[in-house]
């Protein structure tokens, strides 16, 4: 499965979009980083993900999609618990979905979020169109 990451990852960078199939134009405004992923157990299937919106535009930007193929289904939760439709990203402002706050829910992964494994995303602004993001696995906090 690693070797499917790394090619869906080359595709983002590349400007293909795995997941519809149409090329994207990279946004100068919105820019997305330090994206994670809690590792998982053995058959666990689902987990959370997060990751850095910058908005380096003067105008506000607003997410309105978000997919991670290797996954049957990606939410986007708000801070209440409850799965959001889309999402404001403020002009020169960065957002940050975290633990606690805004997150990805990931459901019916495809293969074990282990050591090493890089979830390809995208997401998609009214504005800048889609834009390509890693979510790198990372331990989860003990609770």
């Amino acid at each position: 499965m690693k070797l499917r990451n790394l090619l869906l990852a080359a595709a983002l960078l590349l400007g293909a979009d795995p997941v519809f199939g149409a090329t994207t134009t990279p946004s100068l405004n919105i820019r997305l980083d330090h994206g994670s992923v809690w590792r998982t157990k053995v058959n666990q299937t689902a987990t959370k993900g997060f990751l850095e919106i910058h908005n380096e535009g003067s105008v506000p930007d607003v997410l309105t999609a978000w997919s991670c193929p290797d996954a049957d289904s990606t939410v986007l939760i708000g801070k209440d618990g409850k799965a959001l439709t889309r999402l404001v990203i403020p002009a020169h402002q960065t957002v940050m979905l975290a633990p606690g706050k805004i997150y990805l829910a990931l459901s019916g992964l495809h293969f074990g979020i282990e050591r090493g494994t890089i979830l390809p995303c995208a997401f998609t602004f009214e504005q800048a169109g889609q834009v390509g993001g890693f979510l790198n696995a990372v331990k989860p906090p003990k609770l």
